[in-house]
């Protein structure tokens, strides 16, 4: 009788998690932050992301061996967009893998399908609550949703190379409470490049958004330094649009600028 061929998903663990995060979002960088628990796969195993941050934390995006034995070359489906991570504890404890997820380097069968469709299902939550707080697993989702610009600047912050991690700065922001309907936010995690880190820190401010709408013209009607970018077109996610941005719908007009503090725009 032919034997089943039973699916396999292997563990990547990173060595340092902001090396990690940048190897993600930048295909084309140096780093190999990873380490394996063996070199032997097949076409067709999926790999799953682990990363060493405080708490560890799981990459809902799974990889796909495509050469048998190439464990380490192994691609995602298509391009990340806006990856989420996921408390490895947690997703342990409720598919019942624990201890087993924070100590296995690999799963089979049921269990490997079971975390695969798990993670598949998590893949698109990425609530700006997520992302807030002090931890370095609030900063590698910050550090996931890079989009190549620096938020202070807007200027290309360049992964490629082996000072990338020098290149690049999380802001992170403490827990909010549960804010009030219309209430503002005091502040939001952010990627900066070294130039802004370092002029924020020169300039006083503690806060990015502050930092964010210095650089804007003040409001010409109340004068207040809350001006927003103005852009058009329908956005899905109006929860991740930043404070310094203001969805001004799909029709185009000649308004660039938007005041937070009283709704003037010009």
């Amino acid at each position: 009788m032919e034997q089943l061929v039973r699916h396999r998903l292997h563990i990547a663990q990173s060595m340092d998690w902001k090396d990690a995060v940048i190897a993600l979002v930048e295909p084309r960088s140096p780093y190999r932050p990873w380490r394996y628990g063996t070199t032997e796969a097949k076409e067709g195993d999926t790999v799953v992301f682990v990363l060493n941050t405080d708490p560890p934390s799981v990459l809902a995006d799974v990889a796909r061996v495509k050469a048998e034995n190439h464990l380490a070359e192994a691609v995602f489906d298509g391009a990340l967009y806006d990856p989420n991570l996921l408390e490895l504890s947690t997703i342990g404890k409720v598919l019942g893998l624990e201890p087993r997820a924070a100590n296995a380097w690999s799963f089979d069968g049921d269990d490997a399908i079971k975390l695969e469709l798990s993670l598949e299902e998590c893949r698109y939550f990425c609530a700006p609550e997520s992302r807030f707080g002090r931890n370095t697993m609030a900063a590698a989702r910050t550090l996931l949703r890079f989009g190549g610009y620096c938020d202070g600047c807007d200027q290309q912050i360049d992964l490629t190379g082996e000072g990338a991690r020098k290149e690049i700065f999380v802001h992170t922001v403490d827990h909010r409470m549960r804010l009030a309907p219309d209430s503002a936010v005091d502040d939001w995690p952010a990627v900066m490049c070294t130039r802004c880190h370092g002029r924020m820190a020169a300039e006083g401010h503690t806060r990015f958004v502050d930092f964010k709408f210095a650089q804007y013209p003040g409001c010409p009607e109340c004068g207040a330094r809350r001006t927003a970018s103005l852009f058009y077109g329908m956005p899905s996610d109006h929860a991740n649009i930043p404070p310094w941005r203001w969805a001004a719908g799909c029709c185009l007009g000649p308004e660039r600028w938007g005041c937070k503090e009283c709704g003037h725009d010009w």
